[in-house]
């Protein structure tokens, strides 16, 4: 591993090798930005870091004047953190920190809210989940860098994962294209949204998915200007139990039932035990809205029923049989 610093006037710049790995709960920091990490991270492909000392636009605050630039974007889960120096603040005020943090470049900050600081460390953090890291700075809460996107939530609607976006000010600005994705690396697009295109105050959006996969379903927004570039949001996660409404009575006697939403997306339905193994299977299972499975034979104690889907997706529960 390799870890190499370069001083310039207003900037250093760090670069790690081919095997650096940070493990859980160790804490890790290069030039005052401190990971604490929950998920083993990996900064093992000669990824950079440049720390300037310069400040990002902003209304009616600027940042303060540090700011971090990965290379690449670094996807982190922990306890993130940063340790400023109370000169670099830049006429913002230390109670009001935040941290603000862009995926792709500095049309698409978003600044965190909930963040803690120690004022009397000069340090302001916050826990996150599934951040993805490219350019990082502090700034006043109340204070709006060149954003388009200030806040972006994905939630459960009934039978449906609605989304929720608002832009603080748009200059510019096309339209919003929604991807989607079961593992946060292969996307697709679901829809278009159009955007106000320019404007100065906050504007609201929405976009409601009726057909989510079943288990997680990730999302992102790409939001793309009139001259064609585009910047992209954080991803956000949501777990879909889609099909399965009920498994009754847990525990069961004689038959488990089975209440189904939509039997068409089913293929299959296989009982295991405790250890994995397939005790009863049924294919082609289609038609009516409520299936049972028949529990005869079967000894007391905890077992699995798996429903499968055409999508390829299944969904596992647990009973037990008395």
């Amino acid at each position: 591993m390799l870890l190499a610093g370069t001083m310039f006037a207003a900037r250093a710049q760090f670069v790690t090798g081919n095997s650096l790995y940070v493990k859980i709960g160790t804490t890790f920091s290069v030039d005052s930005l401190v990971f604490v990490p929950t998920e083993d991270l990996n900064l093992g492909n000669n990824y950079s870091l440049t720390v300037e000392h310069t400040a990002v636009p902003g209304n009616p605050n600027a940042s303060i004047n540090k700011k971090y630039v990965f290379n690449n974007p670094v996807n982190f889960e922990g306890n993130l953190g940063v340790i400023y120096d109370p000169v670099q603040l830049n006429g913002n005020t230390e109670s009001l920190l935040e941290m603000a943090n862009s995926w792709s470049d500095e049309s698409g900050f978003v600044t965190m809210t909930g963040c803690t600081r120690d004022l009397g460390k000069h340090f302001v953090s916050k826990d996150v989940s599934g951040l993805d890291i490219k350019l990082l700075t502090l700034v006043n809460g109340q204070s709006v860098l060149p954003v388009t996107l200030v806040t972006f939530e994905a939630e459960k609607n009934e039978d449906a994962i609605r989304l929720i976006w608002k832009t603080s000010s748009e200059t510019n600005s096309d339209f919003f294209e929604i991807q989607r994705s079961r593992n946060a690396k292969d996307w697709e697009s679901l829809g278009r949204v159009h955007s106000a295109g320019d404007s100065r105050g906050e504007a609201g959006y929405d976009y409601t998915d009726h057909d989510p996969f079943g288990g997680n379903n990730y999302y992102r927004l790409k939001m793309v200007d009139r001259d064609g570039t585009f910047a992209l949001s954080q991803v956000r996660m949501i777990a879909w139990n889609k099909n399965v409404s009920a498994v009754f009575p847990n525990p069961a006697t004689d038959r488990l039932e089975l209440d189904v939403k939509d039997w068409t997306k089913v293929v299959g339905v296989k009982v295991l035990n405790a250890g994995g193994v397939v005790l009863a299977e049924r294919r082609g299972v289609t038609g009516a809205k409520e299936k049972h499975i028949p529990l005869a034979g079967f000894k007391s104690g905890s077992y699995m029923v798996r429903i499968e889907y055409r999508d390829g997706s299944f969904e596992t529960m647990h009973f037990v049989k008395y």
